[in-house]
């Protein structure tokens, strides 16, 4: 099938987003317009592409695999499907869990039935290396994005870069059309010196 899909791991994107931006990668540091976030998506991968979407993978964490409000919203979008992990606080910081494997498993078999001839993987994570490969093997040509890192290297696997088809970075100016950096200047401030 001549379509392209973009599987999104939302954790990568949005946690790069906030260390490009606000200069950490808490998602809490950021407002993300969701709405233009797919359909930018969308236009870029069909432009690179040069084939028309199938549709856009949204995998993220939730406590519980419960949907958050952002997920709510994401998963009734036309050609939005969201797929969730779970999200588990262990030494004070927050992990997913299973959504590697999900993305790995939908990257399989999106190749294996041939339901689309290239497929847009947003991640920086080397446990897709198997799965980008796979993809390969089956005749599917792998575009991988980045989001431009905040120190000016990478921020993938450089496996992942070195076995994509083609390698695009999401700049700043390509981010701050959809993704805000917010105001903390007046949350937790220190008081002033006398």
């Amino acid at each position: 099938m001549d379509r392209c899909v973009v599987l999104v791991d939302a954790g990568y994107l949005l946690g790069a987003a906030a260390s490009l931006l606000a200069g950490e990668p808490s998602r809490s540091r950021i407002s993300v317009d969701h709405t233009a976030l797919i359909q930018a998506l969308r236009e870029q991968a069909e432009a690179d592409t040069e084939r028309a979407l199938l549709r856009i993978y949204w995998f993220d964490g939730a406590p519980d695999r419960v949907p958050q409000p952002e997920h709510r919203r994401l998963r009734v979008m036309p050609r939005v499907t969201v797929r969730l992990g779970a999200l588990t606080r262990s030494d004070g910081r927050w992990a997913q869990k299973g959504v590697d494997a999900a993305m790995h498993a939908e990257l399989t078999e999106l190749a294996r039935n041939r339901a689309c001839s290239d497929i847009v993987l947003v991640t920086g994570d080397g446990d897709l290396l198997p799965g980008l490969m796979s993809a390969k093997e089956h005749g599917v040509a792998v575009h991988l994005w980045a989001v431009q890192a905040a120190d000016g290297d990478y921020n993938q696997s450089e496996d992942l870069v070195a076995e994509a088809d083609e390698r695009r970075v999401l700049d700043r100016s390509w981010i701050t059309r959809v993704v805000r950096a917010k105001d903390m200047s007046g949350v937790c401030a220190p008081a002033p010196e006398p």
